[in-house]
């Protein structure tokens, strides 16, 4: 009889150290499949951040006209960061006066944009949109198709554009 009993105690003692061995390891894997759903979810969120912000700017960018240049250039230069600032405003008043001289004006929309690179504070997003051109030249408005690489940095929080280029 004692044998019985002492085989039943090791038995429950066995089966409670393997329930808790698999209880804990459930523990861990549900722990780190929720570290790495949050982790997504925020990746997630600054590609679609990151998005937003270039898609603004392009579209400030390809809407600037000779009427609206001012506040045109103020909008662009809020999305910047302090260099590519700089580098806008070194340049704004040429921009605003080839503007005027020509009678620009332009309109566009962003049709397609995604994240091809996210990595902490930085990301490069491309940018596909259409508008229209006409000016002093035109008799009407003229399509244009364009493509951006568009750099971005997290600063404080918002996502602001330190670089831009034209691409094929």
């Amino acid at each position: 009889m004692r044998t019985t009993i002492g085989s039943l105690a090791e038995r429950l003692t066995w089966r409670s150290g393997a329930v808790v061995l698999v209880a804990v390891a459930l523990l861990l894997v549900t722990g780190q499949r929720a570290l790495a759903w949050q982790d997504e979810r925020g990746r997630v969120a600054s590609a679609r951040d990151a998005v937003a912000a270039a898609t603004a700017e392009v579209e400030g960018l390809i809407d600037i006209s000779a009427a609206t240049s001012a506040d045109d250039m103020a909008a662009l230069l809020d999305g910047a960061t302090a260099s590519f600032r700089s580098e806008l405003e070194s340049q704004a008043d040429r921009l605003r006066q080839a503007l005027t001289d020509n009678a620009v004006e332009a309109s566009g929309d962003v049709v397609s944009a995604g994240v091809v690179k996210l990595d902490g504070d930085r990301a490069t997003v491309v940018v596909a949109a259409v508008g229209t051109v006409r000016n002093k030249q035109t008799d009407a408005a003229e399509p244009r198709n364009y493509r951006l690489a568009v750099d971005l940095q997290r600063t404080k929080g918002a996502w602001l554009v330190s670089g831009l280029e034209f691409v094929a």
